[in-house]
């Protein structure tokens, strides 16, 4: 009695054998519909396993650590004893390739004038300046003029090969808004000493051509993109010369894999500006990328769905697919009774 009681409550009736018929066209319905559920399950268990990317913003509301910055460009006309780097920024903070700068890992290697590299070892530019702290908050700048005059040994005979440089590293600055200043400015250190220049020259280089093969700011995720890599800007011989600018918007990103795993980075956005140099003019030739950080933050989460929403699908399929085919082999069978009377 218990089991009939249970029995009951079946949804699903059982007819007795004689009483049911196997038809062709019944077999066609349920081929087809079995080819569609397959299908359908294909395809939701491709979207599935796809990449699922959802990106929001929202106001950055953390204190974060210090801005790392990748770069990697070529001055196919700056030789890499002329080419100076400076990195200032609103806080005060002032670092040069020149001054023993901490956090600039930053390196040279020359290049000729077909812009293959010199050798395997890398330019080192000779250390002539020194800030020197006096205890009260204030501080001096020491030159070492056995290096600057090393310094500018190297610049006549660089330049008179035509040769360029390309300069790749990564820096840690401070997370404010700054600038990076290339520029040919550090010779007004020889300037400031006529007494020891001697028979030297000072080369003076405005053709600031160059070729941005990377400008990041932290890591890199899937998909992610920097617009000035691959951007170049060169100014062909007898053309006027330029000061060239990239103002850049870092916007702090949050990158969620498909494992759940955390990357800090950033993206950012570019707006490009120029200015010509005459010939005549006392101007320096440089290229300035002054940064400034956004109080958005972008979270981009690769994360798909979860297993229980999959089922769920993967049920609504499969009951769909069964239900429409019942359903068209009533028709079907009642089309072709109709036929057949």
């Amino acid at each position: 009695m218990a089991k009939l009681s249970i029995a009951r409550l079946s949804a699903y009736a059982r007819p007795e054998a004689h009483l049911t018929k196997q038809t062709s066209h019944g077999a066609i319905v349920t081929l087809v519909g079995a080819s569609l559920a397959i299908f359908l399950f294909l395809n939701e268990l491709g979207y599935f396993w796809k990449l699922h990317r959802v990106t929001k913003m929202s106001v950055d509301l953390e204190r974060r650590h210090d801005l790392n910055i990748n770069m990697d460009m070529v001055f196919s006309a700056v030789p890499c004893a002329v080419l100076s780097m400076d990195i200032l920024d609103v806080s005060g903070t002032m670092e040069s390739d020149v001054n023993f700068a901490r956090g600039m890992n930053m390196h040279k290697h020359r290049l000729d004038s077909k812009g293959k590299q010199i050798g395997k070892a890398e330019y080192l530019t000779p250390q002539s300046q020194q800030m020197i702290q006096d205890g009260m908050g204030g501080g001096m700048m020491n030159i070492n003029i056995p290096q600057a005059m090393k310094h500018l040994t190297e610049m006549e005979d660089e330049e008179g090969h035509h040769e360029g440089c390309r300069l790749k590293g990564n820096m840690v600055v401070k997370r404010v808004a700054g600038r990076i200043h290339l520029s040919v400015h550090q010779h007004q250190i020889f300037m400031m000493m006529p007494q020891l220049m001697g028979s030297h020259h000072i080369p003076r280089v405005l053709n600031m051509s160059h070729h941005i093969h990377e400008v990041s700011f932290g890591p890199h995720y899937p998909g992610m993109v920097n617009p000035l890599d691959g951007f170049e800007r060169i100014i062909v011989r007898g053309k006027q010369y330029e000061a060239f600018k990239y103002f850049i918007k870092v916007v702090p990103t949050e990158y969620y894999s498909r494992l759940g795993r955390v990357t800090e980075t950033h993206q950012y956005s570019v707006t490009e500006y120029s200015s010509p140099i005459p010939a005549d003019s006392p101007l320096v030739a440089s290229v300035d990328i002054m940064y400034d950080i956004s109080p958005i933050v972008v979270t981009v989460n690769d994360r798909p769905p979860s297993f229980l929403h999959f089922l769920v699908r993967m049920c609504a399929v499969i009951g769909g697919v069964f239900a429409v085919t019942r359903m068209t082999d009533r028709w079907v069978h009642w089309i072709v009774g109709k036929v057949v009377k």
